[in-house]
């Protein structure tokens, strides 16, 4: 049986079935999006250089440039933006599709705890001995060998896409709703759904701060009494903080905003409007960044996040509970 996918499906794929843990995606499925976004990264590279060398030069000419400097410059923020954006949002989805993948080549999805957990741990730690780099070398070496391994399901196993509207849930009630509807563009979500994932963002963001400091002030002081370079070593625990930070922001992103898309749709406001706001929340992000004293720059975007945070609150137009 054909189990080839073309990059319309794969793409689709990736996006629709962030919450399916329980199938399997074929070889292909998982490589067209490796393609996708290897293409994406290189066009970003290219983008960011050439706006950047351009941005650069202005500001060292003598000449009066200031409004095209503004523009590469703006245009240089616009691009670091929208790729941090669209690879953070692939956090979940990538997971995914990853355990779907090692489950179509046959492999217990649980062995990604050490081909992808354990390598992602240790270079965190930001430990450089060479023990240490053989080992998350052979670990990411293994996970490509077994991606790389022939479908062994002819038709990709899929879970029960949770198309139903949402409906009211408790405190606990609401987290496996929040993972399990993550790639679910359409239908709504309760207002309880909501500001219960809400409620648990505030909750894991205080506890994350609380053991992080400590975390942080121990590996720098590590670091930096074993190093020959102190301020190389602190650098580096600055950047594998900020990655990890990134990482687990990358697992919440995508349901986060479908639920926000589906809290519209319940609210009786179109979803549309939400990319309407978070366009103009961009633009006024960047102009507040070049020059922080246009004061109604903050006011508008105070106002647009004051307007999302309304939506979101409003009672369903036609209850759930009706239903």
């Amino acid at each position: 049986m054909n189990t080839q996918v073309g990059f319309v499906h794969a793409f689709k794929d990736f996006w629709f079935r962030a919450g399916d843990f329980r199938g399997s995606s074929t070889r292909g499925q998982y490589w067209w999006v490796f393609l996708m976004n290897t293409l994406i990264a290189v066009a970003g590279l290219i983008l960011l250089l050439v706006s950047g060398a351009a941005a650069g030069f202005l500001a060292w000419d003598q000449n009066d440039n200031q409004p095209l400097e503004y523009v590469f410059g703006g245009f240089l923020g616009i691009v670091v933006v929208l790729i941090l954006e669209w690879f953070l949002f692939q956090g979940l989805p990538s997971w995914a599709l990853l355990i779907r993948r090692y489950r179509d080549a046959g492999v217990n999805p649980w062995l990604l705890l050490i081909t992808r957990v354990v390598p992602i741990f240790l270079t965190g730690l930001a430990i450089s001995t060479t023990a240490v780099q053989i080992t998350i070398g052979i670990l990411y070496l293994a996970d490509l060998v077994i991606k790389v391994l022939p479908t062994r399901h002819p038709v990709p196993l899929w879970s029960t896409r949770p198309n139903e509207d949402g409906r009211r849930v408790g405190m606990v009630g609401a987290i496996p709703e929040f993972f399990r509807r993550a790639g679910v563009f359409s239908g709504r979500s309760s207002r309880s759904e909501y500001w219960w994932i809400v409620l648990w963002g505030v909750i894991i963001a205080v506890i994350s701060l609380i053991v992080a400091v400590p975390l942080i002030l121990f590996s720098t002081y590590a670091v930096t009494t074993t190093l020959l370079d102190p301020g190389a070593g602190a650098f580096r625990v600055l950047w594998s903080t900020i990655g990890v930070v990134f990482a687990v922001s990358s697992l919440f992103a995508l349901p986060q905003f479908t639920l926000l898309l589906r809290r519209f749709r319940d609210a009786g406001v179109s979803p549309w409007w939400y990319g309407v706001l978070w366009g103009a929340q961009l633009i006024t992000a960047m102009i507040v960044a070049n020059s922080r004293t246009i004061a109604i720059a903050w006011i508008v975007y105070f106002v647009l996040w004051l307007i999302t945070l309304i939506i979101t609150v409003l009672p369903s137009k036609n209850p759930i509970d009706n239903h």
